[in-house]
C-alpha cells in the first residue's frame, strides 16, 4: 500500500475541519434558534386540574347522559385553595338536568346566537357550552404575577363524555 502524500494528508484535514466547522455552526445555530424560541414563545406552562364537576341528565328520549370537565389552571398561576374547594364541594348533582332543560329553551348556533327552540340550526355544542357558561360559575379570582392581577383557567371534557350528543 502506497505512503500518503504531503497532498493527500492536507486534503484530508481540510475536509475533516470544513466538516467539523459546519457540525459546529449548525450546532450554535440550533442553540440561538431554540433561544429564540423560548424567548419569543415563553416555555410551555404545565397545569394543573384544580376541579372536576360531573354532569348527568335525563333527556326526552330517555337516555341519561354524562359527561366531567376537569378545570385546571397553569402551575405558575395557581388557583386559590378555597376557590378549588368551594368548586369541588358544591352539590353539581342537579346541575346537568338543570342545563339540559335550560338548553331545551335557550339552543344557539355557532356563533353563540340564541335562537327559536325548534330552529334547526341550533348547535349542540355551542349551546351546552352556553349552558356550562351559565350554570357552572367560579367565585372571582386573581393571582399576582409580574405583570399584574390576572387568573387563567381551561375546562377539558373527559374521554367518553356524551352530554352534547343528548342535545341532538
Amino acid at each position: 500500500m502506497p505512503e500518503p502524500t504531503e497532498q493527500t494528508r492536507t486534503t484530508s484535514i481540510r475536509r475533516r475541519r470544513r466538516i467539523i466547522g459546519v457540525s459546529v455552526g449548525a450546532a450554535v445555530l440550533l442553540v440561538l434558534l431554540l433561544g429564540w424560541l423560548r424567548l419569543t414563545l415563553g416555555p410551555p406552562p404545565g397545569y394543573s386540574t384544580n376541579v372536576s364537576i360531573a354532569l348527568r341528565y335525563v333527556a326526552d328520549d330517555g337516555r341519561t347522559y354524562s359527561c366531567t370537565y376537569d378545570y385546571s389552571t397553569p402551575d405558575d398561576i395557581p388557583m386559590p385553595a378555597s376557590v378549588a374547594r368551594q368548586m369541588n364541594e358544591k352539590d353539581w348533582s342537579e346541575t346537568g338536568q338543570l342545563m339540559y332543560e335550560w338548553t331545551r329553551v335557550h339552543p344557539t348556533d355557532s356563533a353563540r346566537r340564541e335562537l327559536a327552540a325548534d330552529d334547526p340550526r341550533a348547535d349542540p355544542v355551542a349551546t351546552w357550552s352556553a349552558a356550562m357558561d351559565t350554570f357552572i360559575v367560579f367565585p372571582p379570582w386573581s393571582v399576582e404575577t409580574d405583570t399584574g392581577s390576572t387568573y387563567v383557567l381551561r375546562s377539558e371534557a373527559r374521554d367518553g363524555s356524551n352530554c352534547e350528543e343528548g342535545l341532538r
